[in-house]
Order: structure tokens, then sequence, then C-alpha cells
């Protein structure tokens, strides 16, 4: 099966990786046909395990070889288009940016209705399954929401995608 690994804090925050390296290090796990795309931890591969296998051994190889831990999360290279396409509030306005984070798993309710409670004049918040949704009233450095209370309050880690990036992404599947 064709998946796309999403990796946390690939190229942010002094964690320089070439993106070479990064195939090589999937293609040492047994993954085929590995590419990435953009430099910001996006890794397109073929593999016959399950996700949270792959998951699993991700986050345990890299920490090993990078020296850093680093948060995965694997999606069907063909549920990637459809993740890309959803726009809860309907047309991004002009200016607006939406993200999507993506989780482990889906939320409990709890953590969801607390993390819907974020929402404010320049954040909006919606989930979808094991995807958070974002828009933001301009850049990602505009949010009035730091990726550390969103974690806390989602209770598990999460890395985040523009939908502009996605859906180029999806385009190469």
């Amino acid at each position: 099966m064709r998946y796309v690994a999403f990796l946390g804090g690939i190229n942010v925050g002094g964690h320089r990786v070439k993106m070479d390296e990064l195939r090589r290090h999937f293609s040492a796990l047994g993954c085929d046909d590995v590419s990435t795309f953009i430099a910001s931890g996006n890794v397109v591969f073929t593999s016959s395990r399950r996700p949270a296998a792959l998951e699993r051994d991700v986050e345990a190889e890299l920490p090993e070889q990078l020296g850093y831990g680093v948060p995965t999360f694997v999606r069907r290279a063909s549920d990637v288009a459809g993740i890309a396409a959803r726009t809860p509030w309907g047309a991004v306005p002009d200016g607006h940016t939406l993200m999507v984070w993506f989780l482990r798993a889906a939320p409990g309710a709890t953590a969801t209705r607390a993390t819907v409670a974020l929402s404010n004049d320049q954040d909006r918040f919606a989930v979808f399954g094991s995807e958070l949704y974002q828009q933001i009233g301009g850049k990602i450095m505009d949010s009035s929401v730091k990726a550390a209370v969103l974690t806390r309050t989602l209770g598990m880690p999460a890395t985040a995608r523009n939908t502009t990036s996605l859906r180029k992404l999806a385009a190469t599947l």
C-alpha cells in the first residue's frame, strides 16, 4: 500500500535533516519506492505493513539516527487528497490560512470539545477523525493558539501542514 508519513519537527527549530537521509532511513526500515515532498518531513513510500506499526518503527529508529524524537503520523496516500480538500467552514477567505494537524488517533469527546473551545476571532478549530483543522485569520505566525497549547489540550502529539502544500502533495500521489 502507498503511504505518506508526516514527520514532526523536521527542518524546524535547528533540527536539520537532508531529504536523501530521510529516504535512506525509510528504506532501511523496509519501505519501498521512498520519496520526499518538500523539505519538511513528508515521506511517500510503499509498504505492506500497517500504519500503527510503521509509526512505531519510525519513531523508534529516527531518534537513534537523528538524535531527537520525531513524532510520526502515517496516512494512506489515497486519503491525503480528501484530507487536503476538506474545508470545514466553506471557502477559505483571502488572506487566511487553513492548516491540518495530523493526530495519532481521533481525540475523545472531552479533548475534542476542549480543542474546539479554543476557537476565537483569530483561530477556528474543527476535528474530523484523526485530523484537526485550524483556520487562521492570517498566516500561521498570526495564530493566537500555539502548538504546545493544542497538543496539551488534545492530550497527544500532532504535526501541522498547510492545506496548500497538502494539495500539491496529493497531486503527486
